[in-house]
């Protein structure tokens, strides 16, 4: 591990180092959920229902968050995107089946995934998950990330009753992997939820926004702390330059 200040190297799962559906459209991807559970919707249609689902919120007709990540919002988001394809069954039930649903979708890891995690665990960093998931996706990720990941040190919302980017499931992964937040980086692919909170709300050492799709954003403003990187090989330069 060398001369480094931290311990311990913490990610976020879907779209940060699993793919879901492949390399496709968030319309592409809720398209094969409906699919998967027996909803037989075609991308044109949902990809129109979400269109209009945007346009209302924009407008203000439609009053939503933006950002979901506990379940009750995303359950939400399946239900107003149902409700504009005139679907019947709209009840709770549905929604939380869908939700859960998705831990079953096809996930395969970013080429730059295990080369990283080998690397990581020969230079001796504990390793951990942090998702806003299903508990149902436990399995997918312990059989994945085997030879890297304990189970204890996959914190998964679901089981946890509390979500990113909330303090309490950022303090609870550091405990759990056993080191004190600021020896610990967290990696993931959204600014505000994973790498913000990180250093804000979980007071970790690093917050690292994984952009793989260059956005444009500045990040002018943001905390000291968090850094963009656009290929996950490069939590290595910030693991030895500190």
């Amino acid at each position: 591990m060398g001369t480094s200040k931290f311990k311990c190297v913490l990610f976020d799962w879907d779209l940060t180092l699993t793919r879901v559906v492949g390399d496709v459209s968030p319309e592409e991807r809720l398209t094969a959920l409906f699919q998967k559970e027996g909803l037989p919707y075609t991308l044109a249609e949902v990809e129109k229902a979400i269109r209009s689902y945007k346009r209302e919120v924009k407008t203000g007709q439609l009053k939503r968050i933006g950002k979901k990540q506990t379940q009750r919002e995303i359950a939400q988001y399946y239900r107003d995107v149902l409700t504009r394809l005139d679907h019947m069954d709209l009840d709770w039930e549905l929604m939380n089946r869908l939700y859960d649903a998705y831990s079953y979708l096809p996930h395969s890891l970013y080429e730059d995934v295990l080369p990283l995690l080998k690397r990581l665990k020969k230079q001796g960093f504990r390793l951990g998950i942090i998702s806003n998931h299903s508990r149902l996706i436990r399995p997918v990720i312990e059989k994945t990330l085997r030879d890297f990941v304990q189970p204890e040190h996959i914190i998964i919302s679901q089981e946890e009753g509390v979500h990113k980017p909330a303090k309490t499931i950022f303090k609870l992964a550091s405990n759990r992997v056993g080191h004190l937040p600021e020896a610990c980086v967290f990696v993931g692919n959204d600014l505000y939820v994973d790498a913000v909170g990180a250093v804000t709300a979980g007071e970790y050492g690093l917050g690292l926004w994984l952009d793989r799709d260059l956005d444009s954003r500045s990040l002018s403003g943001l905390p000291g702390r968090v850094y963009r990187i656009n290929s996950l090989m490069l939590v290595l330069d910030y693991l030895t330059s500190s």
